[in-house]
């Protein structure tokens, strides 16, 4: 028995989601949690989304014009608003136009897109539950996933600061879909200024993510239920994906915790 929902998918997000905050992960998958995306994160998906249809040939201005009008519609879904909302007005709308533009230039040299935002579901023999893998951008030979960011920090030779980046949790991620789908992966990191490609050769995960995805389990199907599971970990906030000041997930966390240890 488990007390995870039955239509339950093990991913590389939620299995990073676990590591970096177990509290996180607990709101989130047993209680259900959900949060609008935010800016930050609608800047990435506006961006992949322009890329694909620019990589058909279409010139920077269009991609510029496709990522604006991606992202206008994301926001105004994300937020129960209209496309021309003055919030819409952010530095993500004009940086995520010059990183579609950055991510065409870079993916276009591997050729022709073979699949793009495929999903791909796959049981494995030691687990109650499959795992679901979502690529980017799969080319003939490589598999490469596109990471939108505000900025690449570099050290003074030119080089990525290796404390930022590659990160690890892009890293697990992308050593597990080269497990899972057999074929080269890579990283391709972009800001509106900079961009970087980086292979998975010779790299190793910090963190087996298979592992992870057991320990979920055996603590899912040892606890009767998901108020046991809040007994096992302290409620930390100090984490990137709790934002920040007193987010309105922070107040749903401690509201759970509060209850849970009737404090």
């Amino acid at each position: 028995m488990s007390i995870l929902r039955e239509d339950y998918r093990h991913s590389a997000s939620r299995a990073n989601a676990f590591i970096d905050s177990p509290a996180h992960w607990i709101i989130t998958e047993l209680f259900n949690y959900k949060e609008p995306a935010n800016a930050r994160m609608l800047m990435g998906l506006a961006a992949e989304e322009a890329a694909h249809e620019g990589l058909k040939g279409d010139t920077e201005d269009l991609i510029r014009s496709y990522a604006e009008s991606a992202f206008r519609r994301m926001f105004a879904e994300a937020n129960d608003t209209k496309t021309d909302d003055e919030r819409i007005e952010c530095e993500e709308l004009h940086w995520c136009q010059e990183i579609a533009v950055n991510f065409v230039n870079s993916l276009k040299e591997f050729g022709e897109v073979i699949s793009y935002q495929n999903e791909k579901i796959v049981s494995q023999d030691t687990l109650k539950f499959p795992i679901k893998c979502i690529t980017d951008f799969e080319f003939k030979d490589v598999i490469i996933d596109t990471k939108a960011t505000a900025y690449l920090k570099r050290l003074k030779s030119g080089k990525l600061d290796a404390n930022w980046y590659p990160k690890d949790s892009d890293i697990r991620q992308q050593l597990l879909y080269k497990r899972i789908y057999n074929k080269p992966t890579m990283l391709l990191y972009s800001s509106a200024k900079d961009q970087e490609a980086i292979d998975m050769l010779d790299r190793t995960a910090d963190i087996d993510l298979i592992q992870v995805f057991h320990t979920m389990e055996y603590i899912c199907s040892i606890a009767k239920t998901k108020e046991e599971v809040v007994k096992m970990f302290p409620l930390n906030v100090d984490n990137f994906r709790w934002g920040k000041g007193m987010t309105d997930i922070k107040k749903f966390a401690t509201d759970v915790w509060n209850a849970v240890w009737k404090t």
